[in-house]
């Protein structure tokens, strides 16, 4: 694979400010999250409120994810970083203002998550797909457990701090914060060169056809026997992990520890992510990357187990941290690899069709589980996603090559 090295002319000058100024940018989300899925949860009771808003997110974000990849790989990647980005501060703004007003009603909240997947998707595929461009794959791991270290730090104290903003301020101060990030996002994708993500001369030959587009990249998929592989285990992980992902505030009542539970879970969740990421990025770069990322599903499955059997806050403060540890497994690793393996040319299609099959049963997915935890108990829940995510994972260790240097894919053939 041909990597651009812009960022070997100018280190310090362009690529450090980027990548600073784009974690600084995602700064923000999970006090977005917080407030929108605890809200839900406290006017109906119920926890298909949850799975009704966690649903419409990873929707709108799968449908999105179907269109990405073509629009990231045909457009500059950095440009779409800069517009989309404001776009999104936008958004932000507009729903602060209704917030200060005090007309802030559930439909806002659901607009804020219909375009928070619908622009958020994109930025992410682009940003994935513009890192192994500007980054040397020497570094790659290095840069990616950084940015996910920084973002799950910042997460942390977000998370920590959540319970106390919304009690003393409301929801609008953390709208305008989150708006405010977005704006640092669009100027940080400024220091980087337009040439850097320029789209390749292959896709500037031909008018732009999306239909086109989906049909070259799933044939791709179809003729690699590693994405033949990889895509169809990601599609059915990431139905079984949404429910996890989305499973704190449900165990948080269940426990009897409310909204302040719900924020120490996410904030062990994502000081596990830290810890990983941290790990990662610093004694970790040359560590296997296939062991490590299905390690990590392997162990904070065993830690929803664990929580199944025994539903009790002590054992729930232990789970929601070894729940991030692992994830950073994927985070790091997993991410690293897949950005490695793929053709500069087509990253963005592939990454832009797994983030729609991630997405789109999603909602599905969500409603079964939520209504099953309302008509049983989440203890017994528990015990079935993580038996299956477990076999998930036995999937990846049979199917999968272990060893890097047999993750490789031709060429695509316009």
């Amino acid at each position: 694979m041909t990597i651009n090295n812009a960022c070997q002319q100018s280190p310090n000058r362009r690529l450090v400010p980027f990548l600073i100024g784009t974690a600084l940018g995602n700064a923000g989300d999970i006090f977005t999250q917080i407030v929108v899925f605890w809200t839900g949860l406290s006017i109906t009771g119920s926890a298909l409120s949850v799975a009704g808003l966690g649903g419409i997110w990873t929707l709108c974000a799968a449908l999105a994810g179907l269109v990405s990849g073509s629009i990231v790989d045909r457009f500059n990647r950095r440009d779409l970083l800069i517009y989309l980005h404001a776009l999104l501060a936008l958004l932000c703004f507009v729903i602060f203002a209704f917030s200060r007003s005090g007309s802030l009603r559930m439909w806002h909240l659901l607009c804020f998550l219909i375009g928070e997947a619908v622009l958020g998707t994109p930025i992410t595929v682009a940003f994935t797909s513009l890192l192994p461009d500007v980054v040397p794959k020497a570094h790659l791991v290095r840069v990616n457990g950084l940015l996910s270290s920084w973002g799950m730090a910042d997460n942390l104290i977000e998370a920590a701090l959540s319970g106390v903003v919304l009690v003393l301020w409301g929801p609008a101060p953390i709208f305008l914060f989150n708006g405010i990030m977005y704006v640092v996002g669009a100027v940080a994708a400024l220091f980087l060169p337009r040439s850097a993500g320029a789209p390749h001369a292959e896709q500037k030959k031909h008018r732009w056809q999306p239909i086109r587009d989906l049909r070259c990249t799933f044939q791709y998929i179809a003729r690699e026997k590693i994405l033949r592989r990889v895509v169809p285990l990601d599609f059915l992980s990431g139905l079984v992990f949404a429910p996890l992902f989305f499973v704190a505030p449900i165990v948080s009542a269940a426990v009897g520890m409310g909204s302040e539970g719900y924020g120490f879970f996410q904030s062990l969740s994502v000081g596990g992510v830290l810890a990983g990421s941290l790990l990662a990025s610093s004694i970790g770069t040359k560590w296997p990357k296939v062991p490590m990322w299905i390690g990590g599903t392997i162990l904070f499955s065993l830690a929803f187990l664990a929580l199944g059997i025994h539903m009790a806050p002590a054992v729930a403060l232990i789970v929601f941290f070894l729940f991030g540890f692992g994830v950073s497994g994927r985070n790091v690793y997993k991410n690293t690899l897949i950005q490695q393996m793929l053709p500069s040319k087509i990253r963005g299609r592939v990454n832009g069709i797994q983030s729609f099959l991630g997405g789109v049963l999603q909602p599905v997915s969500l409603a079964v589980v939520m209504a099953l935890v309302d008509s049983s108990s989440v203890d017994r829940v528990l015990i079935w996603l993580s038996a299956l995510m477990l076999a998930i994972a036995l999937s990846y260790l049979l199917l999968l090559p272990m060893r890097e240097y047999d993750w490789v894919l031709s060429e695509p053939q316009e």
